[in-house]
């Protein structure tokens, strides 16, 4: 049986990868994506809705499919502020989210952050620790948040964490090491695992998928 798809955050580092991954993949029949700019992507699988976020009910309608993926996310210096951060972080996917399960969405997957922690001194981690432990309350079928490392890729506005991380990979994936759980992980990696665990058949109504677990598939 092929599925439909829905994704937030598809203009990001991996949101574009997995639209690609997902276009490419026969079980997938149709891909549909909201964004507030074209991806000038043409293909006939892909259903693009260019929208206003701040005017949701206008098209919520157009929210259906079977599995949402949320690649939202900003930084602190690109949203300007904490309030900023918190409504693209946090409020926005959750507006979202709310409307795809009232129109019969049955699983959610995020990308989240490696120590996401609703109660983490870092306002980044706390953001996604509380929007994960919201978005299971939601009651999807299945809820699965990614936690990954710094992603790996060619970014519009470079972050300069990443950028270190990128130049530091031989010593934090060594084998051995130390500081491996915090080696990076490229976004079509990611995208590959989530758009992998989301044609899984099984009944596991929440998962946290980190480490190891991001890299074998």
């Amino acid at each position: 049986m092929t599925k439909t798809a829905i994704v937030i955050g598809a203009t990001g580092l991996v949101g574009q990868q997995l639209v690609t991954q997902l276009l490419a993949n026969d079980q997938w029949h149709k891909v549909v994506v909201f964004v507030r700019s074209s991806l000038n992507v043409s293909d006939d699988k892909l259903r693009e809705h260019v929208v206003d976020f701040a005017d949701m009910p206008q098209w919520q309608a157009d929210i259906e499919g079977d599995s949402l993926f949320i690649c939202l996310g900003t930084t602190l210096s690109q949203a300007g502020s904490k309030a900023a951060m918190r409504k693209i972080d946090l409020e926005l996917p959750l507006a979202f989210a709310t409307l795809a399960k009232g129109n019969g969405v049955n699983d959610c997957l995020l990308i989240s952050s490696y120590l996401a922690n609703a109660h983490s001194l870092s306002h980044y981690l706390r953001l996604k620790g509380e929007l994960e432990n919201q978005l299971a309350q939601l009651g999807f079928q299945r809820f699965i948040a990614f936690r990954p490392g710094p992603l790996l890729g060619k970014r519009k506005q470079p972050r300069f964490s990443e950028q270190v991380v990128a130049a530091m990979q031989p010593i934090f994936s060594a084998p051995y090491s130390p500081l491996r759980a915090w080696r990076g992980i490229s976004a079509d990696q990611l995208a590959h695992t989530m758009s992998v665990y989301a044609l899984l058949d099984d009944n596991i109504a929440k998962q946290v998928v980190q480490g190891e677990a991001l890299f074998q598939h």
